[in-house]
C-alpha cells in the first residue's frame, strides 16, 4: 500500500495528550511510593509493577498518535505498536460499531473488518471520542459499513 502524506490529514483521532501525561505522572508517583515502602518488600514489588504498568500505558498512548487518521482519497492510516497500516475502502470490508453491556454500563467499540480475517477494534480510549462518531465519519468518507451492529450482552 502506498504511504500517505502526513500533512494532508483531514481528520485524526487519538488518545488525548493530557490522559497520557496523567498516566505517566501517576506512574511516577507510584514509583516514589514504591521506593518509600522499602521496609515492606512485597508492597514495594506490587506498587512498582503497577507504576511500570501506568508509565508504559501512558508512553504507548503518546507514541501511537494519531491512532486513526482519515485522508483525502479516502484513505485511513492506523497506528499500532509495530508501525502504521494504510487502508483504502477496498481494504476494509466493513466499518461497524459494536455495542456491549456489562453489569453497570454500556460501551461501544469501532470495528474495522479486514478481508484477511483480521479485526481492528478501537475503544473510546484509543480514539478520544465516541467510536460511533468515527464510524460515521469513515462511512461518510466512502468506507462500507453496517447501519448499526447488534448489542452483545
Amino acid at each position: 500500500m502506498n504511504p500517505v502524506d502526513e500533512t494532508s490529514a483531514a481528520t485524526t483521532w487519538s488518545t488525548p495528550v493530557p490522559a497520557g501525561i496523567a498516566l505517566i505522572g501517576a506512574g511516577a508517583a507510584l514509583l516514589a511510593a514504591a521506593a518509600a515502602s522499602f521496609a515492606e518488600p512485597p508492597a514495594m514489588v506490587f506498587i512498582g509493577i503497577a507504576a511500570v504498568g501506568l508509565v508504559v500505558t501512558g508512553v504507548i498512548a503518546l507514541v501511537r498518535r494519531p491512532r486513526i487518521a482519515l485522508y483525502e482519497g479516502p484513505r485511513i492510516a492506523v497506528r499500532t505498536i509495530t508501525g502504521r497500516v494504510d487502508l483504502t475502502p477496498d481494504d476494509v470490508l466493513k466499518v461497524g460499531v459494536l455495542h456491549t453491556r456489562r453489569l453497570a454500563g454500556r460501551s461501544r467499540q469501532l470495528v474495522l473488518d479486514l478481508p484477511d480475517d483480521r479485526l481492528l477494534v478501537f475503544g473510546r480510549w484509543d480514539l478520544g471520542v465516541d467510536p460511533a462518531v468515527v464510524a460515521d465519519a469513515l462511512r461518510d468518507a466512502g468506507f462500507r459499513g453496517d447501519a448499526e451492529s447488534p448489542a452483545v450482552s
